[in-house]
């Protein structure tokens, strides 16, 4: 971002901290914060009435919250919660969309974030639909550690559920599994890689689809 646009926003940016579970939006609640990750690691939820969810996005210090808002949308349809703790920065929305109105390559930064998104959710609807349990957790796994640049997560087998879309038991036969073959290493909430490369190979190839949007936008360092 040029200098001069940075420092247009930069004087509004106020550091907060970004605890597990944070809800950084509500479905059908005004969008009142943007949030840019620093650390830590967002998720973007689909709910239905019965309170049943799925997640479709993850968010780390390649993107921020409230996309949404700055397309001029006051209220999200999905819930934005924090999975992984982190610090970040927030501003409020009016404010920073002022200067994405202004165009130039602020703007563009924010299309191709939503571009990114949208590539995500697309292939995350494929991928629960199409492929196995395994493949898909291995792919999840993958995702979070690249958002957060971590070979270590704080996950519980409830959480991978409601983000796999899958019953518990499953997800515990699958890592289960997973730990089996030295993928990875799996203790009472908390996954750690142990095998990067052979984990790529029993992902689905949503994983690289996904992946390569990203570098071929943002490089490979995100």
């Amino acid at each position: 971002m040029p200098e001069e646009q940075f420092r247009a926003i930069a004087r509004f940016l106020v550091p907060v901290d970004l605890p597990l579970g944070m809800q950084l939006a509500t479905p059908a609640a005004p969008i009142e914060y943007v949030y840019f990750p620093v650390s830590g690691l967002i998720s973007v939820d689909a709910l239905t009435s019965g309170g049943e969810s799925v997640e479709v996005g993850v968010i780390g210090r390649e993107g921020m919250s409230g996309v949404y808002g700055m397309l001029g949308h006051t209220q999200g349809a999905h819930s934005v919660v924090m999975q992984g703790p982190g610090a970040g920065l927030r501003i409020r929305m009016n404010l920073v969309r002022d200067e994405f109105l202004k165009g130039g390559p602020f703007a563009q930064l924010i299309y191709s974030f939503t571009y990114m998104q949208m590539v995500q959710m697309s292939q995350s609807v494929l991928c629960n639909r199409l492929h196995p349990v395994e493949s898909r957790m291995a792919r999840w796994l993958l995702t979070a550690c690249d958002r957060t640049q971590s070979d270590l997560l704080q996950l519980t087998q409830e959480f991978l559920a409601q983000m796999l879309g899958s019953r518990r038991s499953t997800v515990t036969v699958s890592a289960g599994n997973l730990q089996r073959e030295g993928l990875i290493d799996y203790t009472r909430g908390r996954v750690r890689v142990v095998d990067r490369e052979r984990l790529e190979a029993k992902a689905c190839e949503c994983y690289q689809i996904v992946r390569a949007t990203y570098e071929n936008l943002i490089g490979h360092d995100y």
